[in-house]
């Protein structure tokens, strides 16, 4: 598929997706914890919630977050893939 069909799949995928206000009020507290750390930082955040995650959630549960980080790769510029890569690598899952 070119890149420009992903992006529509993945409009596509996001459609009927309303975050609530909790959900919100999480995504912004996450961002103003993480607005003064380094990239090596938050990578090291990532791989250590990684692993809670892994333990906490059920196998399907735990590969539908992968499938969702996949469906944001259209919406990336290639420095943003490249990142995405790097993380799903040290994951184990690319």
């Amino acid at each position: 598929m070119n890149k420009d069909k992903n992006f529509k799949k993945s409009l596509e995928d996001l459609k009927g997706i309303e975050p609530t206000e909790e959900e919100l009020e999480i995504i912004e507290e996450l961002a103003e914890n993480y607005a003064d750390k380094s990239e090596d930082d938050i990578f090291v955040e990532i791989i250590r919630l990684n692993e809670e995650m892994e333990s906490k959630m059920t196998p399907e549960e735990y590969e539908a977050i992968f499938e969702k980080l996949e469906n944001i790769r259209p919406f990336l510029d290639e420095e943003q893939e490249k990142r995405l890569d790097r993380i799903l690598r040290a994951l184990k899952k690319k």
